[in-house]
This record gives structure tokens, C-alpha cells and sequence, in this order.
């Protein structure tokens, strides 16, 4: 039973996520087949770290006068 409880926990974060910092419409996700959902999920995780070390590298660049 924990196990469920922490995966439909794990769902809901997600969605609220999603809607909330990343602004999909809960229609949009409601269409989605649920690998779909992982795939985009994953997407825009490898999209965020990439942004993140990109930033990171700029700022290393900035700070040795670059």
C-alpha cells in the first residue's frame, strides 16, 4: 500500500508541476498517452539541466573575465 501511495503522490506532484511552474493545461495532460508523459516529462528534466549548466558555465566565464 505504500508503495501506491508514494507513486500516485509522486503522479500528482507532477501534474501540479506541470501546471503550476510550466503552465500545461491539465486538458493537455489529460490527452497525453501515459508514456507520453514520461517521455516530456524527461524532456524538459534534460531541458532544465541544460539551461542550469549553461547558466553555471556563464557565470564561471563571467567571474574569470571572459
Amino acid at each position: 500500500m505504500a508503495m501506491m501511495h508514494n507513486s500516485l503522490l509522486a503522479y500528482y506532484e507532477r501534474i501540479f508541476a506541470l501546471t503550476q511552474y510550466h503552465k500545461w493545461s491539465m486538458a493537455e495532460i489529460g490527452e497525453l498517452i501515459p508514456w507520453e508523459l514520461d517521455v516530456m516529462v524527461q524532456l524538459l528534466q534534460n531541458y532544465i539541466q541544460k539551461i542550469e549548466a549553461d547558466r553555471k558555465q556563464a557565470s564561471l566565464n563571467a567571474q574569470m573575465g571572459r
